[in-house]
């Protein structure tokens, strides 16, 4: 009978996200740092008229798992922030560009501007020789003083004459190559399951390889404090509220499954 105790754990391979309902994958994230999985208990404690303790009655089992992911996820970002990660066929981006202005005072956008027709690019700012800001210009449909005027199909910006130098520009384009994840304030995480997949060693064989894997029936990202390092080397963490299902008869929390590789 296949009955091991003691394990070499050798690494998290991976965690994988499903949707409760429908068992649906939602997120799979690969690079684990720092696993934890931890339980917790209220207890009670009975005690005599000295206040000795007599007994001690343990009761709302909880549990956490918790990690840090090497590389940012958009998965995992969405479902912190309870929303979906869109790939709709337009997203709108913003663009912040600075263009070089020519010597017939236009100067060319990188890209097609969206918005309001006619004022898809609203201001325009010079940047002077020294890398200072100089004077805006306003968008406008005939030529003037402070006013700039625009063929947004071309992406053309046209200056009044003798303006030379550099153009700080700031709109919005269209792509059908890009995601979007939001965060909303009344955005809540949903209630998952999850798969932990482990990799073990036999400690007296090291050539011997157990998989392992984590299940949990029920688990909720704890939205109470979120943390995304905007650093290269900054990781993306998580944490998992665990609890069993509501309706489940045994009260299972988690199960942690080895078997050997077939």
């Amino acid at each position: 009978m296949f009955n091991p105790n003691e394990l070499v754990l050798e690494k998290i391979r991976s965690v994988e996200e499903y949707d409760f309902a429908t068992k649906e994958l939602t997120g799979r994230y690969t690079q684990i740092e720092e696993p934890s999985l931890k339980t917790a208990a209220e207890g009670t404690a009975v005690t005599d008229a000295m206040g000795a303790v007599i007994a001690t009655f343990y009761k709302a089992q909880t549990g956490t798992f918790s990690f840090s992911n090497s590389l940012f996820s958009l998965d995992l970002a969405a479902s912190q922030f309870g929303s979906e990660k869109e790939t709709a066929d337009k997203v709108t981006i913003p663009v912040s560009e600075i263009i070089n202005i020519a010597e017939d005072g236009t100067a060319t956008l990188k890209y097609t501007p969206v918005g309001e027709d006619g004022a898809e690019v609203k201001y325009a700012k010079v940047i002077n020789e020294n890398n200072t800001f100089g004077k805006t210009y306003e968008v406008s449909a005939v030529a003037g003083d402070g006013k700039f005027t625009l063929d947004a199909e071309n992406r053309k910006i046209t200056l009044p004459a003798n303006v030379t130098g550099r153009l700080f520009v700031s709109y919005e384009r269209e792509t059908d190559n890009a995601v979007k994840v939001t965060k909303k304030t009344d955005g809540i995480p949903q209630v998952k399951s999850l798969l932990i997949h482990a990799l073990f060693h036999d400690p007296c064989n090291a050539n011997t390889v157990y998989a392992g894997v984590i299940n949990v029936p029920r688990a909720q990202l704890n939205p109470e404090s979120v943390e995304i390092s905007l650093k290269p080397d900054g990781k993306h963490s998580a944490e998992y509220k665990l609890q069993k299902p509501y309706c489940d008869e045994d009260a299972r929390l988690f199960d942690i499954i080895v078997a050997t590789e077939e």
